[in-house]
């Protein structure tokens, strides 16, 4: 029964680490997507501007992944998943 535990708790932990670096991946692609296309704009546009301030938002959002992520690492070593499963 405890390996079996360990068990689960090492795939939820390996797949909130992939989920967390995926995300990342697709939040770094899309701000370079959106540096790229800007690059051919007028820079004092609204576009332009619209775009520089969605990759800001884009950026911004990475370290709260990774917060995110060590929260819920420190949930699934806690055992509150399984704690909860029982009931």
């Amino acid at each position: 029964m405890k390996q079996a535990n360990t068990d689960f708790q090492a795939a939820r932990r390996k797949n909130a680490i992939l989920g967390a670096m995926s995300s990342t991946a697709v939040r770094l692609a899309a701000a370079l997507l959106s540096f790229w296309l800007r690059a051919g704009l007028d820079p004092a546009g609204f576009t332009s501007k619209l775009l520089l301030i969605l990759i800001v938002l884009d950026l911004g959002s990475i370290p709260l992944i990774w917060v995110s992520l060590k929260m819920r690492l420190k949930e699934i070593q806690g055992g509150e998943e399984d704690a909860a499963a029982q009931y």
